[in-house]
């Protein structure tokens, strides 16, 4: 349906760049340009969260580096994204590449399979915080995201962890305080 405001969105979506440069290999190490099958600074669209991973992996659509003409889909990790935001989706072929919809279910589709918009709002929210893994000294499990700075003391299990180190690798806690300067005499 159009009117004097534009046509209606088919739906709302979760949309980011690629960023500029992207760390691969051990220790990401080697950089590159961008992505593979996405240019540095492109635009693509986010499809909502598909499994359980906490969004480290994600489905996107966008135009392809090598065929700007048509949208591709395909899954990447969230950490080669930046600049998070919402916006509403207005291209039945874009639908179709996010939702595998077939040609005329863009509508039904985008509103049953794109992201309501206060989910999409907090992940961007979410995303766009800078965050780095956090390792405890003592505490079994994979490691933990923290924001980048990192906070002094961290909260786990009742249990509090400071800050003991961190660098670009991460973050590293333990159940010690830090030690107190002695008083200054004289």
């Amino acid at each position: 349906m159009t009117d004097a405001t534009g046509p209606e969105p088919l739906g709302i979506c979760l949309v980011a760049n690629v960023a500029h440069e992207t760390g691969h290999g051990e220790g990401g190490l080697e950089i590159r340009e961008g992505l593979r099958h996405f240019a540095p600074g492109a635009k693509v669209w986010i499809a909502p969260p598909a499994w359980g991973d906490g969004g480290e992996s994600v489905i996107v659509a966008g135009r392809h580096r090598g065929d700007g003409r048509r949208y591709v889909r395909i899954v990447i990790k969230s950490r080669f994204l930046v600049n998070f935001r919402v916006r509403a989706v207005y291209s039945p072929a874009l639908v179709r590449a996010l939702t595998k919809a077939e040609p005329g279910q863009e509508r039904e589709f985008g509103a049953r399979f794109l992201w309501p918009p206060e989910q999409a709002e907090s992940w961007a929210r979410s995303w766009n915080t800078p965050k780095m893994q956090a390792r405890v000294d003592g505490h079994r499990g994979p490691a933990h995201l923290v924001t980048d700075p990192p906070p002094m003391e961290l909260q786990l299990d009742g249990v509090t962890y400071y800050l003991a180190h961190f660098n670009a690798g991460g973050a590293r806690y333990s159940p010690e305080p830090p030690p107190m300067e002695p008083p200054r005499t004289g």
